[in-house]
């Protein structure tokens, strides 16, 4: 899980700012990058943080 973590938010993060690079450079491709960063790190990354940070609080 930990691993799925990290991976998970490594990739989409730099998705995430790449597409920013290419907004401000007005590239072609920006708003799907943007797009599947962003969806990423709200459906992939977020839950699955959660759901380590749950396990780990466990006694």
């Amino acid at each position: 899980m930990k691993k799925l973590v990290y991976l998970s938010g490594a990739i989409f993060s730099s998705l995430t700012l790449l597409s920013v690079l290419f907004k401000l450079l007005h590239w072609q491709g920006a708003t799907l990058l943007l797009v599947m960063g962003l969806g990423g790190l709200a459906v992939v990354w977020i839950p699955a943080f959660a759901k380590y940070r749950y396990d780990q609080a466990k006694p």
